[in-house]
């Protein structure tokens, strides 16, 4: 029994999973990575599990489905991206943090699809993010990924949970397959709208990309991408800059401080949380269950929980 326990942990399965007759079915999911003949890594199924009960468990206590828009599937990516700004109605925040772009962004689609976001340790330098359709569909991003780069991730993934995807992506900036290549301008589309893009290119310039990450929120790679697609910049411009950005994401340091109740939050999404305290303070739960939905420590839970 000792050793079960301790395989338990490790493997964070219940201990009745080692009594069962039959292995618990994992949902199979599209591999739509560049890099294919890897195999998914222990940690990408890990989430891909933890996903897959937190949407379960949601669905369970509070009845709620996800709404996804229908829209003709013939529409292209810019024609796509401004059916759903419309529907979203959004009014992101100008001149801040791409942290705070990103948490806006994510509300929004968690409010108004009833789509869980959620981060986790996928420690897979092929697996940038993936999306499970359900009765809650759950997008998942890389929590090691800078915020810009987890922003363009949210919404490529929005866009395959738009056409009725699900699937794990790498999203690099120049797929190799037309769905990957549909969902990547897709993303640019909504979060870079061409008019109101043109119109910032044409005030700072196109050189100053700091100031146009911070009132678009994305990675200075993808913008370049934008510059490119738009004739503001050429080929031969982009390739330079895209070799000197190559050498200096390789020579990146990591680490640093860690906002752990951040961390833990964006582990369950707002969502999540939302609807576990709702259903902990109607009775229906008792705030150990809680807990255990959430996977949060004491100290966090009485901070998120309430």
């Amino acid at each position: 029994m000792k050793q079960i326990k301790k395989l338990a942990k490790i493997y964070r399965v219940p201990l009745a999973a080692f009594f069962s007759d039959k292995v618990p079915h994992l949902p199979s999911l599209p591999d739509y990575r560049v890099n294919r003949e890897k195999n998914i890594s222990p940690t990408v199924n890990l989430a891909i599990r933890r996903a897959k009960y937190l949407s379960d468990m949601l669905y369970e206590i509070s009845g709620k489905k996800t709404k996804i828009p229908e829209f003709p599937r013939e529409l292209g990516p810019g024609e796509l991206a401004d059916r759903l700004r419309e529907y979203l109605k959004t009014n992101p925040p100008k001149n801040t943090t791409p942290n705070a772009i990103l948490d806006y962004y994510k509300r929004i689609v968690e409010e108004k699809l009833n789509v869980l976001v959620i981060e986790y340790p996928l420690e897979a330098d092929d697996v940038r993010a993936f999306v499970i359709k359900g009765k809650i569909s759950v997008i998942v991003l890389n929590e090691s990924d800078d915020a810009t780069v987890k922003l363009f991730s949210l919404f490529h993934e929005l866009g395959h949970l738009l056409r009725g995807e699900t699937g794990i992506c790498s999203i690099t900036m120049e797929e190799d397959t037309d769905v990957e290549r549909y969902c990547n301008r897709f993303a640019a589309e909504f979060l870079m709208p061409e008019d109101e893009f043109r119109r910032a290119v044409e005030k700072y310039g196109k050189d100053d990309l700091k100031k146009l990450k911070r009132i678009f929120g994305v990675s200075i790679h993808a913008m370049k991408i934008r510059l490119l697609n738009l004739g503001f910049i050429t080929r031969e411009e982009y390739e330079e800059f895209k070799r000197s950005y190559e050498e200096m994401e390789k020579s990146k340091k990591s680490g640093g401080y860690v906002n752990w109740e951040r961390r833990y939050k964006n582990r369950v999404g707002n969502l999540a949380i939302e609807e576990v305290s709702k259903a902990h303070k109607r009775g229906d739960i008792s705030f150990y269950e809680a807990m255990r939905i959430l996977d949060l420590k004491y100290k966090y839970a009485e901070k998120l929980i309430g």
